[in-house]
């Protein structure tokens, strides 16, 4: 185990999540008993649903919260790992816990962001009509979620040795992973990236156009989601070789650490993607349950500026350093 400043906080979280997540479980048992008829009950069930909202959020937000410090960690950790030139040694010593680790901080912030958005939405209604469902969620869903994800970190962090690790070259510059003009032709990359940046603008219409232009629920998660893995297929196809102006060589963890700009604004494309999924799943959840409208008319307002503006710096960033190329 190698001890800085990083792997102890992101060690600190982890525990601290483990012991407020199973606390919060408790809390979410209480929430959904059955207090039909017991008016004494039922008040009760509403103060522990206040508790777990609490809970949640704490633990949750230190979730997110988890993702940039886990980049970083990475990144800080290459000194002491010979051989790596970039964060992929690194994973490269804490395999398969890194591995898991890269894959749950992509994919569960969009679970933790969501409950949260539709607990804020949740509070805005006087009957709370769907704290028992939240309280399930976050029982039989998003808990097994966070200890999963909080033990994945504990044993990377305990996984990290000073040891060799093989360059990322031999990955990323002999069969890249995430390339299709590998198989497809080198027009292809260049299709890709058209395609996310056209794609991201037309997310970015639907959201500053709002009631004018809004795309239907379903469409807009399609859409967002379709964008996201274009987003990802673009990075490593063509984006990072001819930012770092090394053709063959396709590793974002270098273009990362070359360029930290564009980890910034990578993370920016996520927040936009993720905030126009949110908008989404809530605007279709509320319609779902015929709930008033004017409820979540400032949270769904709030979710397509923070998407629009994510993603519009995110393109904006993409564009530059192409122009900086030509």
């Amino acid at each position: 185990m190698i001890i800085t400043l990083t792997t102890v906080v992101l060690l600190a979280i982890g525990v601290l999540s483990l012991l407020l997540a199973f606390y919060g479980g408790v809390v979410s048992t209480e929430v959904t008993h059955d207090t039909s008829g017991n008016p004494e009950a039922a008040h009760r069930s509403e103060q522990k649903y206040y508790l777990l909202s609490a809970i949640g959020l704490v633990v949750l937000l230190a979730r997110v919260a988890s993702v940039p410090l886990f980049f970083w960690m990475l990144q800080s950790l290459v000194p002491f790992c010979p051989g790596a030139m970039c964060a992929y040694g690194v994973i490269n010593v804490a395999t398969p816990y890194s591995v898991i680790g890269l894959a749950l901080k992509v994919t569960l912030p969009f679970a933790y962001g969501l409950w949260i958005v539709i607990e804020n939405a949740n509070r805005r209604h006087p009957l709370l009509p769907l704290s028992a469902t939240l309280s399930r969620a976050f029982l039989w869903v998003l808990l097994p979620m966070v200890l999963i994800d909080s033990a994945v970190d504990i044993f990377l962090v305990a996984a990290v040795r000073p040891i060799y690790a093989p360059c990322c070259s031999s990955v990323y510059d002999v069969q890249p992973p995430f390339s299709p003009s590998a198989f497809l032709g080198t027009n292809v990359g260049i299709i890709i990236m058209a395609l996310t940046i056209v794609l991201s603008l037309l997310i970015i219409v639907g959201q500053v156009l709002g009631d004018r232009f809004r795309f239907h629920p379903v469409v807009s998660v399609i859409l967002s989601s379709a964008t996201a893995v274009l987003y990802v297929f673009m990075l490593h196809d063509v984006y990072a070789p001819m930012v770092l102006g090394l053709p063959s060589h396709h590793c974002p963890f270098c273009l990362f650490q070359e360029y930290p700009d564009t980890a910034l604004f990578t993370g920016f494309f996520w927040l936009g993607i993720a905030s126009a999924i949110w908008c989404a799943v809530l605007a279709r959840l509320w319609t779902i349950m015929s709930l008033p409208a004017e409820n979540i008319a400032g949270i769904l307002r709030s979710l397509r500026r923070l998407s629009s503006v994510m993603l519009l710096f995110s393109m904006v960033s993409v564009v530059s350093h192409l122009l900086v190329l030509v």
